[in-house]
């Protein structure tokens, strides 16, 4: 990204952005995903809403895997060639404050690596919105 989120659109208004996770681009994308239906009517209630969307490369990188493993990966190899959203390339100060999240974790089920270079992402631009589909995505893991 290459705005922070809070700077003024010519009208006036504060632009709205959220953050798009691989649970929901996964959601989007597979047509069998039980949230299929529901991811759909997030994504063009979002688009509908004038938010912008980004993602990370991590999240890029994370969604092939889980496409190739699901679907399969001519599915994710179609993703990955079709995909617009734009991408944010998390930094070596991104990752280390990731890494510190990740170490720190207290919960049950941890925090994916992924999953705090997106938190650590949506803090630096103070994004609060995501579209995600993932319980765990944002939950109690810092």
């Amino acid at each position: 990204m290459s705005q922070d989120a809070n700077e003024q659109q010519a009208g006036g208004d504060a632009m709205r952005v959220a953050f798009v996770d691989s649970s929901a681009i996964v959601a989007l994308t597979d047509h069998a995903d039980e949230s299929h239906e529901a991811a759909i009517a997030a994504y063009h209630e979002l688009v509908n809403g004038g938010y912008r969307l980004f993602t990370t490369n991590y999240v890029i990188a994370e969604t092939v895997e889980l496409l190739s493993a699901g679907p399969g990966p001519h599915i994710a190899q179609q993703w990955l060639r079709d995909h617009r959203l734009p991408v944010y390339h998390a930094d070596e100060q991104d990752e280390h404050r990731a890494r510190t999240l990740v170490i720190s974790a207290r919960s049950d089920h941890g925090l994916s690596y992924t999953d705090a270079i997106s938190m650590v992402v949506m803090e630096r631009f103070s994004i609060s919105d995501a579209f995600a589909v993932d319980p765990n995505f944002l939950g109690d893991g810092a």
